[in-house]
């Protein structure tokens, strides 16, 4: 009562109990990865929510490294797109080659008459497959301890 009120910048303001100095809610979970020295390895697309994801984490103190799959996917005409909507979120973001590993998935898909309800070719979810284990691959490569993924549902 006896003490003036301290005028501080917005950059300083002492967090709230539980919160961190970025605003964010303390996260128990959150804070065992930092404490063990963790790296998220986080699967993005560049959309929304994957930019949440990465940011959220990145924010929270977090280490985290973000990939991406190139399948040759018809919607992304420049794969490296993903790495530039990635970049505003403070985080690196590698492509992976996965063209061949789909490829064959696909042929061996075909090869086996693998179809869905009489005619949709399995090659669609074989993809997911491939993307999968290619991915988590190559987070082993770069050191991930934590699988992450940018997506809603």
């Amino acid at each position: 009562q006896g003490r003036p009120p301290t005028r501080q910048s917005a950059g300083a303001r002492t967090p709230a109990p539980g919160a961190m100095a970025n605003g964010c809610k303390a996260s128990p979970i959150l804070k065992s990865y930092i404490d063990a020295g963790d790296t998220v390895g986080i699967c993005v697309s560049g959309g929304l929510d994957s930019k949440t994801v990465a940011l959220r984490l990145r924010l929270a103190g977090v280490k985290v490294k973000c990939f991406t799959a190139d399948i040759g996917q018809p919607d992304e005409e420049d794969i490296s797109d993903v790495v530039k909507k990635m970049a505003p979120c403070g985080v690196d973001t590698v492509v992976v080659d996965l063209k061949d590993a789909i490829a064959e998935g696909a042929f061996e898909t075909v090869a086996c008459m693998a179809s869905y309800d009489g005619g949709y070719w399995q090659s669609t979810g074989v993809g997911r497959y491939v993307t999968a284990r290619g991915l988590l691959q190559e987070m082993k490569k770069h050191g991930c301890t934590v699988l992450s993924h940018g997506a809603t549902g």
